[in-house]
């Protein structure tokens, strides 16, 4: 029987205004879980001229692999705080 797949976006959170969203952007790849794909990476304004980062993800329901997809987000130089924005079977 096949897993489902699940489609998950997280907003990226820097530590500050200086933090080039370019720089995480590219740190993205390197950081994801085996078995989790990037299916789109945007930088959005978000508040008083901070943009964050919004991730598009999708990856198998497989135990655990959310938790280790935002353990690796956090992982990220200028990353303040990773943020689930929507976790949905599809």
């Amino acid at each position: 029987m096949s897993m489902g797949k699940v489609a998950a976006v997280y907003n990226l959170m820097p530590q500050d205004t200086d933090v080039s969203m370019e720089s995480m952007a590219r740190r993205v790849p390197d950081v994801v879980p085996q078995g989790v794909r990037i299916v789109k990476v945007e930088a959005k304004p978000f508040a008083f001229g901070i943009k964050i980062l919004e991730v598009t993800f999708l990856m198998e329901d497989v135990a655990g692999i959310t938790d280790n997809l935002e353990a690796s987000l956090q992982s990220i130089e200028g990353v303040q705080t990773v943020e689930p924005v929507s976790v949905s079977l599809i």
